[in-house]
């Protein structure tokens, strides 16, 4: 009251009073100019954020004109090609809205058609993660049936290289290009989305670069891939090696073409495991081939085809798996006609100094020698195959042994003969094979090549053959009575070869207890060769074999005439070794034939020599009788 005027009324004071005390929000006329200010100032920033844009997509809608009127219907040169494509992923990272997605299809269409080397080499290089941006071309690239094909073959061509592929485009870039960035971009545009991805027409090529790849990542991932790699990992869930991400392609590439099942078998075999495993590797390749029959006959001649031109390019990080690989398909039905030139890739592949490449290689040949005709394009391969006998071992010894036999059958008489002789020298080494499967094919091979030479040929067949009677006249007491039953066959073949008679008729009649001698009173000039060839089987695993061998050894001994000093010492101690065998029946054997060596001794020989040996023997007899009885026996012998 003390503030109002004395001519104010009371109630207009008061009401004015009301006026000024009251809270904003209860002053309509003021709040409302206030937010009209406020929402002036709002609509002019939109205004211009709109007029902005606007400007934007003018300016944008320019850059595509440009690029359109320098790429459709137009020739563009090379050199220029780079620098297009560049500029058409810069648009499309800068334009998000999906309206703007397909503004220059066109022009990438018709530039990827022209320079496909270009645009693949570039685009990886400029996008190695494949961003949003690049995946949208890539997609667009492999689904249009005009740029399918070649973006296809060059994004292939990437993808056969590891670590980096070595390449330039036509603006003199020479920038080495990440393998690893092809492969995403691949397993990019195999994930299902609105495009029909065109992947089959390129399976068989897909296929093998990848497991190729897989390989190459296996063995060596250089740290500057690791480092991408990581970066990726950083980004989004991938698997933890670049090795297993590209197994991870290769399961989304043939879930693609309807091989879900396949996937799952193999998943099961672990074969997917053993894949990453740089030791194990052409195994699970060699796996997977064989699981793919239901591929068409095209597909199955189309992967030949890429195995017979990579391997040809003498690529080692590729040519065991490759093999493995191309061995499988040489094994399908329908790939009957089977070119010179895998075979003369097989005929290189003979000589290379890794063993499993060789086992591969046999692998296959024995595969195709099933077919006569092929078998028959196989003669020039001899040569090759002729050199490994003495070196292969194991199952190639076995494998070895079939490819010969097949290819030989199929040639003519002549140059059958020929050959014939180099075998006849070879085989007999693999009658005492570990294996019962090597030692059938030997004896059987051998038994033909004797009936197979003719003329002046069996003259020098003979040295041959008479070196085959021992290890066949042993074989006869082999547990394995199929083994047994060859080699009594070869044997007679060899009786009548050598024209010994007396040798036939007793194979014929049964009479094996008496061959041992008989083949001492045929032969008595050859004792001293057939001590030498009868002592290995008396480390033979097999009881009857070493049995049979110190009974020969001691019919030996009693027809010996002239002992030379230096091989008595090391018969006695091989037999002397015998006394203490598993079987009763062969140490009891082996003490009873050094008894009779004991008594072998030459009376040719001067006093002094008989004591030479005496105390030489002496020594190696030991606890197992007295020096002195010893030397009454060789006194004995000696009067």
């Amino acid at each position: 009251m003390a503030g109002r005027h004395p001519s104010m009324p009371k109630k207009a004071w008061m009401e004015e009073e009301d006026k000024v005390n009251a809270s904003p929000a209860q002053q309509p006329d003021e709040l409302t100019e206030v937010q009209v200010l406020q929402a002036g100032w709002d609509q002019t920033e939109q205004e211009q954020q709109q007029q902005q844009d606007r400007d934007q997509k003018q300016e944008q809608e320019a850059i595509a004109v440009k690029l359109d009127e320098r790429v459709v219907g137009r020739v563009v040169l090379s050199k220029h090609a780079p620098n297009i494509l560049k500029s058409i992923y810069q648009w499309l990272v800068s334009n998000t809205e999906e309206s703007a997605q397909h503004r220059l299809d066109k022009s990438l269409l018709e530039l990827a058609e022209e320079h496909p080397h270009d645009v693949v080499v570039t685009l990886l290089r400029c996008s190695p993660s494949c961003d949003r941006a690049a995946a949208t071309m890539w997609r667009l690239m492999t689904s249009s049936a005009r740029t399918a094909r070649k973006v296809m073959a060059e994004l292939c061509c990437v993808l056969k290289d590891w670590p980096l592929h070595r390449t330039s485009t036509s603006d003199g870039d020479d920038t080495d290009v990440f393998v690893l960035a092809a492969t995403k971009v691949l397993r990019e545009i195999l994930q299902p989305t609105i495009y029909s991805v065109k992947v089959e027409a390129h399976f068989p090529l897909l296929l093998l670069v990848l497991l190729f790849q897989i390989s190459a990542s296996a063995q060596q991932t250089p740290e500057e891939v690791e480092t991408l790699y990581r970066e990726w990992q950083q980004e989004e869930s991938i698997p933890t090696s670049p090795s297993r991400f590209a197994v991870l392609t290769l399961k989304a590439l043939l879930c693609r073409l309807g091989y879900d099942m396949l996937v799952l078998e193999l998943e099961k075999k672990n074969a997917w495991e053993t894949l990453v495993n740089a030791e194990s590797h052409h195994w699970a390749v060699g796996q997977l081939a064989r699981m793919l029959r239901s591929i068409t006959i095209k597909e199955h001649q189309q992967i030949v085809l890429h195995l017979e031109k990579w391997l040809s390019r003498n690529e080692p990080c590729w040519e065991v798996p490759a093999m493995a690989f191309l061995v499988e398909m040489l094994a399908f039905d329908d790939l009957r006609v089977v070119s010179v030139r895998v075979l003369k890739l097989f005929a290189r592949y003979l000589r290379s100094q890794c063993t499993v490449m060789r086992q591969l290689v046999l692998s296959g040949l024995t595969t195709l020698s099933r077919r006569p005709r092929t078998a028959r394009k196989m003669a020039f391969l001899l040569p090759e195959i002729m050199k490994l006998l003495p070196e292969v071992e194991g199952d190639m010894v076995g494998n070895t042994l079939i490819v010969l036999i097949r290819v030989f059958k199929e040639l003519d008489v002549r140059k059958a003969s020929r050959i014939a002789l180099q075998l006849a020298e070879r085989l007999p080494t693999f009658f005492d094979n570990e294996s019962s499967y090597t030692q059938l094919l030997s004896i059987h091979f051998f038994r033909y090549v004797m009936n197979l030479v003719a003329g002046s040929g069996k003259e020098q067949l003979k040295r041959h053959v008479r070196q085959s009677v021992i290890p066949l006249f042993f074989h006869l007491h082999d547990e394995n009575q199929q083994v047994a039953k060859a080699a009594e066959e070869a044997l007679l073949n060899a009786a009548n070869f050598l024209k010994r008679k007396q040798l036939a008729n007793l194979l014929e009649t049964q009479q094996k207890w008496r061959l041992s001698e008989c083949l001492l009173e045929d032969d008595s000039w050859r004792t001293d060769g057939y001590l030498r060839q009868s002592l290995p089987y008396l480390q033979s695993p097999q009881q009857p074999l070493r049995l049979e061998a110190v009974r020969f050894i001691g019919l030996i001994a009693r027809q010996v005439e002239d002992w030379h000093e230096e091989e008595l010492p090391i018969i006695y101690e091989a037999i002397q070794g015998m006394t203490d065998d598993v079987s009763s029946s062969v140490s009891s054997l082996a003490t009873q034939t050094l008894f009779i060596i004991q008594a072998a001794v030459s009376l040719s020989c001067t006093v002094p020599g008989v004591r030479r040996l005496s105390y030489r023997l002496r020594k190696a007899w030991k606890t197992k009788c007295s020096a002195l009885s010893f030397l009454c026996c060789c006194c004995r012998a000696w009067k």
